[in-house]
């Protein structure tokens, strides 16, 4: 969960109010497919996700390395900057560029101890803290409404007219990117292997998903009984940063200081989680590409081996160049045309891969699996071709 749940979940209830809750769900259950497919082929081949698709098409792991590259350049300013912005609108004499370096430096410094159990335990205070913040501030919402009958009579499903392309990134936008294709270097750092852990890996993927869902009906609550039908909207990561001072005006300095700590903690925990899934991935690619062996993985992927730590200085380095560049417009736009190719091919090779004869029965794709996963094809094919479009107008 980052901000870009927040964003988009906050934008469809300030539009809408709940009645989109039903694409958010669409979401959730897509990238909970994506993400138990990734995990199911690892544990099924014990193959990491990129050496994997080599064996789809040998182009991917180019293709991936490319992408991930682009996305690593400028994923660390990108997030930094909204985290400091949150952290300047509480401590106003806070300079938001250097709080922003700061923030990217530390995040990188968290990914580059390398040891997976200390960023799984920083993950889950991460996790516990921004969803409990977020669960107290929908609650406050609730019991200070004046009319909590509009709340309930927005429930109502709906499609908007002329809107379709808002409801499919709401599909979208919700429940990561990079951390879907990284789930089997976090399924391997757990030791989980072979089809006894099948069930433990559903779970694990199941809970996830089901808390992300918790938070972003949470999260639409409060967008719900702050902007629907006020007039007021977000159009962008400045602007929910912006809704504190109504929300402040409405509920209470006390609520305007959690939902910015709030939205500071899952902005900087997408930061650390997403530094950690972009340097397995680049690690990972690099690895593939040399035609380094399996039973070598460790020392040319691992959070301790040099390749992964060379690419955390990466990330910081570049957060850092970018935060001082000023973030240019054809690079940002360029950072998300890439970003929007990754779910289209993972979604198309997972069904490559999955559904293969060699395959034992327990890991192949069910029906199911396989109308998931070509919902997803679909739908991220889609996003992608509006986003490179929007891309091609703004270059």
């Amino acid at each position: 969960m980052g901000a870009g749940d927040m964003v988009t979940s906050l934008a469809g209830a300030a539009g809408y109010g709940m009645a989109l809750l039903w694409a958010i769900l669409i979401g959730v259950v897509l990238k909970y497919a994506l993400t138990e497919a990734v995990g199911r082929l690892y544990l099924a081949t014990g193959l990491t996700v990129i050496a994997s698709l080599r064996s789809a098409a040998r182009w991917l792991p180019y293709a991936f390395f490319g992408f991930v590259l682009v996305i690593g350049l400028l994923y660390g300013a990108a997030l930094s900057s909204v985290a400091s912005l949150a952290l300047s609108t509480l401590f106003p004499a806070l300079p938001v560029r250097p709080l922003a370096l700061v923030i990217a430096l530390a995040s990188a410094g968290i990914v580059y101890v390398g040891r997976y159990s200390l960023f799984e335990r920083v993950m889950s205070g991460f996790m516990l803290a921004k969803f409990v913040g977020m669960v107290v501030l929908a609650v406050v919402t609730l019991v200070t409404m004046d009319d909590p009958s509009g709340l309930v009579s927005s429930l109502r499903p709906r499609l908007p007219e002329g809107d379709v392309i808002t409801v499919l990134a709401l599909v979208g936008g919700v429940g990561g990117t990079a951390g879907v294709a990284s789930y089997s270097y976090w399924v391997r750092e757990k030791r989980w292997r072979h089809a006894s852990w099948l069930p433990v890996m559903r779970a694990d993927t199941a809970m996830s998903y089901t808390v992300t869902f918790l938070f972003v009906v949470c999260t639409s609550i409060v967008g719900t009984g702050l902007l629907y039908g006020s007039g007021r909207t977000i159009t962008g990561n400045d602007g929910l940063a912006a809704l504190a001072e109504p929300l402040g005006a409405d509920l209470g300095s006390a609520a305007r200081v959690l939902f910015l700590g709030t939205f500071f903690l899952v902005t900087l925990s997408a930061l650390v989680g997403g530094f950690n899934a972009l340097c397995y991935l680049l690690a990972d690619s690099l690895r593939t590409l040399r035609g380094v062996p399996d039973d070598e993985a460790e020392r040319h992927m691992g959070q301790r081996s040099r390749p992964f730590r060379l690419f955390v200085l990466y990330c910081a380095a570049t957060s850092v160049a970018v935060t001082f560049a000023g973030k240019p417009v054809p690079l940002l736009l360029t950072y998300a045309a890439v970003g929007s190719l990754v779910l289209p091919l993972l979604s198309g090779a997972l069904l490559v891969l999955l559904n293969r004869r060699g395959l034992q029965p327990p890991y192949r794709n069910k029906t199911l699996s396989n109308v998931l996963l070509s919902g997803s094809f679909v739908l991220f094919g889609v996003l992608a071709v509006v986003q490179l479009k929007e891309t091609l107008g703004g270059l």
